[in-house]
């Protein structure tokens, strides 16, 4: 598979990933994400008190964040760091499990993923692919183009804020919406368009906060979804033709009006001819 076939089967996957989360805003929840998929998130095993377990860990790289599976579960074994750091570690370690990438035995019953730690540069050159997927899922999962471009977001330093994302990993977001907007490349897939509309009334709320309106009633999309825009002009033309139909019923109207005032008339001269032709 090619290295861009990959970065696509990420992204895909990672737009999959993300209408699977039961609470949909910004910063994602990725330790929520492993829970509803069964992951547990644990602290680095301490070699005195679990020296089993901390010996798995460094059979399987050692590194700051490691994933076993042990006995048919998955485990994220996490170091001291960051909370953005942290967030980006259980992303990636989430990439690996998303992608179905491939494992190996550590020892019976315990296998870990391939991969290893990216020394390389993601995109040109990659030094592990698993590596690489892995961390393209994890980008696309923390920071969703569609939402960043909805909100009008897509420097460094605002991803950072906005999506918990470490330095490295905000700054490639930001080089890349700066190539999806110089394109107007968004939207264009339908599973981007499903992410945008359900994170849709979470835009919403921050849209009314940043302008300090209300948040009044059911959300509706900023965008008319294409499927709805044939109904909008038939309504529109329909709105139009409104003042044409109003004046050819008028006439119809002043006749129907008129109506009762003949028939009451006619009674009225029919009961004086009968009054009159009784006194003779």
């Amino acid at each position: 598979m090619s290295t861009y076939r990959r970065y696509q089967q990420a992204r895909d996957t990672a737009w999959r990933a993300l209408l699977r989360l039961e609470e949909k805003r910004l910063p994602v929840d990725a330790e929520a994400l492993a829970r509803q998929v069964g992951v547990e998130i644990a602290p680095y095993p301490i070699s005195d008190s679990e020296p089993r377990l901390y010996a798995l860990v460094q059979k399987a790289g050692g590194g700051r964040c490691v994933s076993l599976r042990i006995r048919g579960r998955w485990y994220v074994f996490l170091r001291e760091m960051s909370a953005p750091e942290r967030r980006f570690s259980v992303a990636h370690e989430l990439g690996h499990l998303f992608l179905n990438h491939e494992t190996y035995a550590v020892s019976p019953g315990v296998r870990a993923y391939l991969g290893r730690e990216n020394a390389g540069d993601l995109m040109d050159d990659p030094r592990h692919l698993d590596d690489y997927a892995a961390d393209i899922f994890a980008i696309r999962l923390l920071a969703p183009a569609c939402v960043l471009h909805e909100m009008h977001v897509d420097t460094p330093g605002g991803i950072m804020r906005l999506c918990g994302l470490p330095p490295r990993a905000a700054a490639m977001r930001a080089e890349r919406m700066q190539l999806l907007n110089q394109r107007d490349a968004f939207f264009t897939h339908p599973l981007e368009r499903q992410v945008r509309d359900a994170f849709m009334p979470y835009l919403t709320e921050k849209t009314a906060l940043n302008t300090g309106a209300p948040v009044r009633g059911p959300v509706r999309p900023l965008l008319i979804p294409a499927r709805e825009k044939p109904i909008r002009a038939a309504r529109r033309e329909e709105t139009k033709d409104a003042p044409e139909r109003e004046g050819a019923a008028r006439p119809a109207r002043r006749r129907k009006a008129l109506l009762p005032a003949v028939i009451a008339g006619i009674a009225v001269i029919a009961a004086l001819t009968l009054f009159f032709a009784l006194r003779r």
